[in-house]
């Protein structure tokens, strides 16, 4: 039966426009969304700044913040910042009495924490975004067989969400499996937005128009590989091709010290904005085979609502490659550098701008499926709150 009410949601995620961030701006587009459907909105978010790129959003929804415990980059003090957030987080939600509340999972302990706090006793949808405790194994902080490991996932599992929204089928088939059950399911990818075009062309652009363009462009994180960019950075043809790096993250520094004294063919910039994704032909990706639906990088999918082709390297059994594949090339991540060097460099030989054509072609139908996937998304999640 259809409610008689207007129900209220309370989202929760460590970043929130105006801060930038992906998870945010998703998480403002569904506030947004659901607001002009008639939902009493309200997010839950803590007051710190992001070190990433996204366009500026205005809020949606009533905002409440909470303070930063920690913003430095040691390790421990982060993951301890991020316990004590998460369990602020959610008991500042559950405090608000909102019909339901939907969890992201930045910071990471948020599913810990919904589970133990939420459980069952209160309705709450899961957002997963980057899979957490897995993604502490993944990233070779924790063992798989280790006590606190094994007592966190546990915990993390023990209470099924009433729904989840995933980034793709194939983490969705993951987090069903380990909830031992078919949950009511949304796959919503991150980073999906619609193409626009530059009022100004960037420098590396115009100076570099008879070439094409290959660009690393945001996170080099735990989850991805340095090496992939600098076989790269070795092997491409710089009479034919130009490269352009805006590089944030863990591993940055490998690269950007890499490059220092190999500049020639490289433009490296603070940022690329959404406009001008576009104007780069082929955008480089690449995800470490055991972070595979741990998360989803949204380079691959920002790539693709840019109608640009792309270059993956990790699993084809990760939704990147799943949902993706057909506007992209892959080379399969491998241990033998001999092996890596020579797929790299087969791959580049294969780009010309008839293939790279093609790939756009059909990067811009699998843009156009994104955009009715959203929405069709949006809508069930509506479904859920209203019915």
């Amino acid at each position: 039966m259809a409610r008689t009410t207007s129900p209220s949601v309370v989202i929760i995620n460590r970043n929130y426009p105006p801060r930038a961030g992906v998870t945010g701006e998703s998480a403002c587009a569904l506030a947004k969304y659901l607001t002009n459907q008639g939902v009493d909105v309200a997010i839950v978010t803590v007051k710190s700044a992001y070190a990433g790129g996204g366009s500026k959003m205005e809020p949606v929804g009533k905002v409440h913040l909470i303070g930063s415990w920690f913003d430095g980059k040691n390790k421990v003090l982060r993951l301890l910042s991020s316990f004590m957030e998460s369990y602020r987080l959610i008991r500042k939600a559950k405090k608000l009495g909102s019909d339901q509340i939907i969890v992201m999972t930045d910071p990471p302990f948020l599913s810990f924490w919904a589970s133990r706090i939420l459980g069952k006793k209160t309705t709450w949808i899961l957002w997963s975004m980057d899979l957490y405790p897995e993604a502490f194994v993944a990233g070779k902080l924790a063992s798989p067989q280790g006590h606190v490991y094994r007592f966190l996932k546990n915990s993390v599992y023990r209470h099924a969400p009433e729904s989840v929204i995933a980034l793709g089928p194939q983490q969705a088939k993951y987090l069903h499996s380990q909830y031992g059950e078919e949950i009511e399911t949304a796959v919503l990818p991150c980073g999906v937005f619609e193409k626009s075009t530059p009022t100004e062309l960037p420098s590396w652009k115009t100076k570099h128009s008879d070439k094409l363009i290959l660009g690393y462009c945001g996170n080099l994180g735990e989850a991805h590989s340095p090496d992939f960019l600098i076989e790269i950075i070795e092997r491409f043809d710089r009479n034919k091709m130009h490269l352009v790096v805006s590089l944030y993250g863990a591993k940055a520094k490998i690269v950007l010290d890499y490059i220092k004294d190999k500049m020639d063919g490289i433009t490296l910039v603070d940022s690329v904005t959404r406009p001008e994704l576009g104007l780069i032909d082929v955008h480089l990706v690449s995800l470490l085979d055991r972070w595979a639906n741990v998360c989803v990088p949204s380079k691959a999918v920002s790539a693709v609502c840019s109608e640009s082709a792309f270059l993956f390297y990790g699993s084809p059994n990760c939704d990147n490659w799943h949902m993706l594949g057909q506007a992209g090339w892959l080379i399969e991540q491998t241990d033998n550098v001999q092996l890596r060097r020579q797929q790299i460099g087969d791959v580049l030989e294969q780009m010309n701008p008839a293939s790279i054509n093609q790939k756009k072609r059909a990067a811009e139908s699998i843009a156009a499926k994104l955009q009715m996937k959203i929405r069709s998304a949006f809508g069930e999640i509506k479904a859920w709150l209203c019915g």
